[in-house]
């Protein structure tokens, strides 16, 4: 229980580890993806608006019948030659004719896929300057396209800067390794470090809890003697006195606390040393038929149709004795909790290598939110139904332990006002 409790513990710390880890990386991934941008756009504007300038200065000086595109050449050649411009070695800058056929290739770079059309529809449509990413001969590019006016305010064409996101992709790429690699990393420290801060938080709840189950061990051994000599004179004193309702009670008490103490004993020794098993190769089904003939005169008395569906034999390597109370427990909770009218059914069959026996009824059923919490001590869904039916909330802890000591396991299916069918499986004698 509590490692399964120190496993939940550590999953949730390294569920939080992640969470945080994954929202932090987001942020950096997002703030460098943001700077790497800007520096691409920096780059380009730094050599497309020196470029700009100088068509411009050259547009103002060439004569009426000349292209100023064309004239500008030279002038856009010595602005990428600039030592002045550190950025500007890779950054490329076409000069365009209005028709979007390129007018002068300074930087002399491949000229598939360039210039981008749609850019240029959308600088002349703007007015302004337009700034998008491209995909040119299997690359991305960030492309800047502006439009050239002439001192009429005509058109006279376009000047189309671009820069490789090659550099800020590998870049990410490789930010995005780092993180993914010290994300794993991490996971794995939190994981070592999550099991160790969840068992030393855990310490004090166990140490509690241990001494809870030996002072419930020591208390029932304490108990059981005088509750032997109350149970023993009651029961005396309500033979010589039959017609006394008082002492005819405090028998059915004392009896009930006898249980009660039964199995707290039986839970105590399971905690501290297991079930102790005194094993055989015993036929279940037969075994089932007797618990079966027990459960039918209860199912009887209560007003209930009893069907047994168990036939061959089923050999399994188990203690008689303990697999006996597991079924009188399903059987009895079945009777307890159907009303009359009801019909409660004992099959058992051979599946795959195992014994498997179910114990159905057509009673209140449960929630299934409800089931898992069934199996806990002294759980009970109707507290006062239960005691009323003398029950303690313990006959399913124990039929659980018994069951999980032979190597077995134990199911439960149910819905409320349907019915519940609880399933035995033990493994089959070889």
């Amino acid at each position: 229980m509590f490692e399964a409790l120190r496993w939940r513990l550590t999953a949730w710390y390294v569920l939080a580890f992640a969470l945080a880890f994954v929202v932090v990386g987001v942020i950096v991934f997002v703030w460098v993806d943001h700077r790497l941008s800007n520096e691409v756009d920096a780059a380009m504007r730094e050599v497309s608006d020196a470029a700009l300038v100088a068509v411009q200065q050259r547009e103002q000086q060439s004569l009426p019948s000349q292209n100023p595109i064309g004239l500008g050449l030279d002038d856009v050649r010595a602005v990428l030659a600039s030592e002045s411009l550190g950025r500007s070695a890779d950054v490329f800058v076409l000069l365009v004719n209005p028709d979007g056929s390129i007018a002068g290739n300074p930087g002399e770079v491949p000229q598939e896929g360039l210039p981008d059309q749609a850019a240029l529809e959308a600088a002349r449509a703007r007015g302004g300057e337009d700034w998008r990413s491209a995909h040119v001969e299997g690359h991305d590019v960030r492309l800047r396209t502006q439009p050239v006016y002439n001192s009429a305010g005509k058109l006279d064409g376009f000047l189309q800067s671009g820069k490789s996101l090659e550099e800020r992709d590998k870049s990410l790429r490789t930010l995005a390794i780092v993180m993914a690699g010290g994300g794993l990393a991490g996971l794995v420290l939190a994981t070592v470090g999550g099991l160790g801060v969840a068992a030393i938080a855990i310490r004090p709840v166990r140490r509690s809890f241990q001494r809870q189950r030996e002072f419930v061990a020591d208390a029932s051994h304490e108990l059981r003697t005088p509750l032997a000599v109350i149970r023993t004179n009651a029961e005396t004193i309500a033979a010589a006195r039959p017609e006394d309702e008082s002492v005819g009670d405090i028998v059915a008490e004392s009896r009930y606390m006898t249980r009660l103490l039964d199995d707290l004993l039986l839970l105590a020794g399971s905690d501290q040393e297991g079930i102790d098993l005194s094993r055989s190769r015993i036929d279940l089904a037969e075994l089932a038929r007797t618990a079966g003939r027990a459960a039918a005169r209860l199912a009887a008395d209560a007003g209930l149709r009893f069907e047994e569906a168990v036939n061959g034999a089923l050999t399994v390597y188990a203690d008689a004795e303990r697999v006996r109370e597991v079924l009188l427990i399903l059987l009895d909770n079945a009777v307890k909790y159907t009303p009359a009218g009801g019909r409660v059914t004992l099959r058992a069959r051979a599946d795959r290598g195992h014994a498997v026996v179910d114990v159905e009824d057509t009673g209140i059923g449960v929630a299934p939110d409800e089931i898992p919490r069934l199996f806990e001590r002294f759980y009970r869904v109707d507290k006062a139904r239960s005691r009323a039916l003398g029950g303690a909330g313990l006959g399913l802890s124990i039929a659980r332990e018994i069951v999980d000591a032979h190597g077995g396991s134990l199911q439960m299916h149910s819905a409320p006002k349907r019915g519940t069918t609880v399933t035995m499986t033990l493994p089959l004698a070889r």
